[in-house]
């Protein structure tokens, strides 16, 4: 792979005893200083951006992980619902639910184990763990959730100061360029 941007020395030509240059551009010789610094501020923001990018889809993953632990909570909640209220044992067992076949098999994609008995029914001490569990696996999800965000922000950021430093540069160089144009023919 090639450098994005190469120095080169014009040769025979210096100025106040200072060499002068241009520049390789990705593969295009010639070029100025202005496009040196506005290739390398693009080059760091599209960086920035593919990396935002994966964070973003990062953070779907995460957000699709607590939306399908969540519905499983909520099938478990509802489980416990339909047990005894007086003289609970661990062995009450919940009403017949279909529901219970889907948040199995979440929980279970994602390590936390859940046993059906007798036609779909879960006894609460199975319930009560793996409501325990799942609440966990979404703490900890979302705290990490949280701390994706935040990077995604400071990513964002530095994409829009590396934006703003181009402009910044770009600008400045071309003040300059006018200057010398303007001093030079007037």
């Amino acid at each position: 792979m090639s450098n994005l941007i190469e120095t080169n020395a014009i040769a025979g030509f210096k100025v106040y005893g200072q060499q002068m240059v241009e520049y390789t551009v990705d593969g295009v010789s010639g070029r100025d200083y202005a496009m040196a610094i506005a290739v390398a501020a693009f080059a760091e923001s599209t960086a920035i951006e593919n990396e935002a990018s994966a964070y973003a889809d990062v953070l779907r993953a995460r957000q699709k992980k607590l939306s399908e632990l969540g519905g499983a909570l909520a099938t478990l909640s509802k489980a416990l619902a339909t047990m005894k209220i007086k003289d609970q044992t661990s062995s009450d067992k919940s009403d017949a639910d279909n529901n219970l076949i889907t948040a199995k098999s979440i929980l279970n994609s994602y390590g936390i184990s859940l046993s059906l008995v007798d036609n779909n029914k879960v006894t609460r001490k199975e319930a009560e763990n793996a409501r325990s569990n799942t609440e966990y696996a979404m703490d900890l999800e979302d705290n990490d959730l949280q701390q994706d965000m935040v990077t995604l922000q400071g990513l964002v950021s530095k994409r829009d100061s590396s934006f703003s430093t181009a402009s910044k540069v770009i600008r400045k160089v071309d003040s300059t360029s006018s200057s010398i144009i303007h001093t030079i023919g007037g």
